[in-house]
């Protein structure tokens, strides 16, 4: 752990901004993209696991349909098609409606006129618009960066992005993650991260800070 986030965690402490992941953080999506795997695993005839479920935790929807492919034996030819495919069944499990995690805008009406904020989602920029339009902070963001533009977590590159877009030094913002990918992602950025477990099977050990829900860091 870094030894740089100061207690008790609130935000924005010194930091120049902050810099959010959306799926399982801000939204409780993770239940729509597990729906998704569930709904194509079942097309190929397969049962999705837990193991399954780990595997592809916090990762790009590329990675996932990736090891998705090697799962129904598919070739890797088939892998564009099968990630258009799992794309289109969580857009049209998102169009049903998202739903907010608590805390989630409150801390962000708090914190917009104090730092810019930023979103680095490993999520494709088309999904994470598409989700923002349903919630009550979409405008908030001054940067967004997606893993479709470069490098996804647990790279450093959105984060890297987001902060460049931000015009600001990583060294000055804090992340905040709901994944180990993500806190791996931020850490090798160069931000400080805090932790809001989202799967209690997913510790957060490696955050500068562990906290039960957003809520916290009012």
């Amino acid at each position: 752990m870094n030894s740089h986030v100061p207690p008790p965690v609130r935000l924005p402490g010194p930091y120049a901004a902050v810099v959010f992941d959306m799926d399982g953080l801000l939204v409780h999506t993770e239940r729509q993209w597990l729906q998704a795997k569930i709904v194509l695993f079942e097309r190929y005839g397969t049962t999705l696991t837990q193991a399954d479920r780990a595997a592809v935790f916090g990762a790009a929807d590329l990675q996932s349909v990736t090891y998705f492919a090697g799962r129904f034996g598919l070739p890797d030819h088939r892998v564009p098609a099968l990630r258009d495919e799992y794309i289109d069944i969580i857009a049209k499990l998102i169009d049903g409606g998202v739903e907010l995690t608590e805390g989630a805008v409150e801390l962000i009406s708090r914190l917009a006129p104090l730092v810019p904020l930023g979103l680095a989602s490993n999520t494709r920029r088309s999904l994470v618009d598409h989700v923002l339009a349903q919630t009550p902070f979409g405008s908030a963001f001054s940067a967004i960066a997606t893993g479709d533009e470069v490098d996804p977590k647990p790279a450093p590159d959105v984060y890297r992005l987001a902060c460049e877009r931000l015009g600001i030094d990583p060294a000055t913002a804090i992340a905040v993650e709901d994944s180990p990918t993500g806190v791996r992602a931020a850490h090798a950025a160069g931000l400080a991260c805090i932790g809001v477990p989202s799967d209690a099977d997913h510790p957060l050990a490696e955050a500068d800070a562990v906290v039960r829900s957003l809520t916290e860091l009012l």
